[in-house]
């Protein structure tokens, strides 16, 4: 059995998920996908929001399933944020135009406070 991908932490006001791996391989973004999936639907009426302070690689594979995450909540009236993302992972979401998309905060507390992205 492999390594978990993700770890659910309590928190009263979001669904808090931290992604526990270095690097989002192909598994591993399928995993990921299915984590945040099954925890949202498990507990509704709170935004979501992914804690990737321990990620260092994302390839394009994986921003565009968090895209695909943050359109499919965005329909159904729910906010996904991004929380602690690496510098570099970070410029590539800026020169690939992502973050016009992803809702992107420094901290948990910078993504409760925020009315999130719209549209």
């Amino acid at each position: 059995m492999s390594d978990p991908v993700t770890t659910i932490q309590p928190h009263e006001h979001a669904l808090v998920i931290t992604i526990d791996k270095r690097s989002l391989d192909g598994p591993s973004t399928e995993q990921l996908v299915e984590d945040v999936l099954t925890a949202a639907a498990a507990r509704t009426g709170v935004p979501v929001v992914l804690d990737m302070s321990r990620v260092r690689f994302a390839p394009s594979v994986a921003l565009g399933q968090l895209v695909q995450l943050s359109k499919s909540f965005r329909l159904d009236g729910r906010r996904i944020a991004l929380i602690g993302i690496d510098r570099k992972i970070y410029d590539t979401i800026r020169v690939t135009q992502l973050h016009t998309v992803l809702e992107l905060h420094d901290t948990l507390e910078q993504a409760l406070a925020s009315p999130g992205k719209r549209g």
